[in-house]
């Protein structure tokens, strides 16, 4: 089903938009499209770093492993986005290691193609060096929110953007399905089950959020 779809998605892809028929065709034709299932990791630190992967479907968390063993969460990758992005930037492996969340579609292909279609469209090359940017700062917000941020600060902000980032706006408010589990809120924000646990019931008692385990809503993002 991916592989008759490939081009489609790329023609659908808001960093692709610039390019002309041909480029996509020729994307299409030396790129390859699959799906990967929840839990199942993409790469490994210290793996080779040579492929660029665009996600279509579903969502991908970027981690990384410290010394002493500790696993911190650096960003989760939603629809429209690309990751593995360190190799076009020269680095020849990976330090984190991506893991998927949500069952993905994902098309990946060769960071020796996309540099090329960099140089060939200078559109892409703005593109994608204004997305790569982009992602830094979130990574360094994200980092400024452990240091400087409580366990429910963390939360909340983690929250927000979630909604923010992959809701959908309805009549009554804004929603997202399916939502993610205690412990994945927990790893993307340095708490534990619990404390996700106490939080999420605390918003829900002050009317700020609805939640299943199918879905969170909000009425808006001010209720905060």
């Amino acid at each position: 089903m991916a592989e008759k779809t490939k081009l489609w998605y790329l023609q659908n892809f808001n960093l692709l938009k610039m390019l002309d028929k041909d480029s996509l065709v020729e994307m299409d034709r030396r790129s390859k499209m699959h799906e990967s299932k929840k839990k199942e990791v993409l790469y490994f630190p210290d793996e080779q770093s040579d492929t660029i992967y665009f996600l279509k479907e579903g969502k991908v968390k970027i981690s990384r492993i410290s010394e002493d063993g500790r696993t911190t969460t650096l960003q989760l990758i939603g629809p429209g986005e690309i990751f593995g992005e360190s190799a076009i930037l020269g680095q020849e492996r990976h330090e984190n290691f991506a893991e998927v969340v949500e069952d993905a579609v994902i098309c990946t292909l060769s960071k020796d193609l996309l540099s090329e279609m960099m140089e060939r469209n200078p559109g892409l090359n703005r593109s994608v060096t204004k997305f790569i940017g982009f992602r830094i700062r979130k990574i360094e917000a994200r980092m400024e929110d452990l240091v400087f941020k409580n366990a429910r600060e963390r939360v909340i902000t983690f929250l927000k953007r979630y909604i923010s980032t992959f809701g959908k706006k309805l009549v009554d408010g804004i929603m997202v399905r399916p939502f993610l589990t205690h412990q994945e809120i927990a790893d993307l924000t340095a708490t534990t089950r619990q404390t996700v646990n106490a939080i999420l019931n605390d918003l829900v008692r002050e009317g700020k959020i609805q939640y299943t385990r199918r879905f969170i809503k909000t009425t808006s993002l001010e209720d905060f």
